[in-house]
């Protein structure tokens, strides 16, 4: 089994707590240090603050060794995917091929509102989420594509450079239920239900990473814990 930490970075997490938190897992043989990406308090205190979770992997990368990087999850409605793909490469070259993209479509409404950041129905937001996972992967594939969706239109892009990993960076999918568990591989789902519902997921991302396309080895299926 192989243990990760992950932390509520919007809950007043400072830069030089961050850097204690990346020495301390690092030392103590944890696989990964992960973090959330929200701008505002999930449990409402507004004196909270929070540093950008990408701002935040780019400035470990270079000061840790060996853990993992990312976040669980990104929402896709802050970030246009060609922004999103280009920040996660530019982490895994300043890691050195330690970046972990988590995302998801989005549940925090008065963070949206107080940000600027349209808040679509559930539906329309897992559509995004959709569209975001095909041109993020097609980002990383190294092959110029273009992309024609409801929500985003991509033109011949070639995003270069490419991710130092081998294919491309682990992408996780983070949700509830069989719309999450169910997103097209590569991605891994990742969950933050009660227990059994839990092991249900873990069952249906199972019979997912059995198929040639999505091999077990590379999509583990992920748990948080609390």
């Amino acid at each position: 089994m192989l243990l990760s930490v992950m932390v509520e970075g919007q809950e007043d997490v400072t830069w030089p707590n961050w850097r204690a938190l990346a020495e301390t897992a690092q030392r103590l043989g944890y696989t990964g240090l992960y973090r959330s990406d929200h701008y505002l308090s999930v449990v409402g205190r507004e004196e909270r603050g929070a540093l950008d979770a990408w701002g935040t992997i780019c400035a470990l990368g270079p000061i840790t060794e060996r853990i993992r990087l990312g976040t669980v999850v990104s929402p896709a409605s802050f970030r246009h995917p060609s922004i999103l793909a280009k920040l996660v490469v530019t982490a895994d070259h300043v890691s050195r091929g330690r970046a972990e993209l988590g995302l998801g479509a989005g549940w925090l409404e008065e963070e949206h509102l107080r940000y600027g950041f349209p808040f679509l129905p559930v539906g329309e937001r897992f559509d995004v989420l959709e569209e975001q996972l095909e041109i993020i992967t097609r980002s990383w594939a190294g092959k110029p594509f273009s992309f024609h969706g409801a929500h985003y239109a991509i033109e011949q892009l070639d995003a270069l450079p490419t991710a130092l990993q081998d294919p491309r960076p682990l992408l996780r999918v983070g949700g509830r239920g069989k719309r999450a568990a169910s997103r097209s591989p590569p991605a891994s789902p990742t969950s933050t239900t009660p227990s059994t519902s839990r092991r249900r997921s873990a069952r249906r991302s199972a019979r997912r990473s059995t198929t040639p396309a999505s091999p077990p080895a590379a999509t583990p299926p992920t748990c948080r814990c609390r």
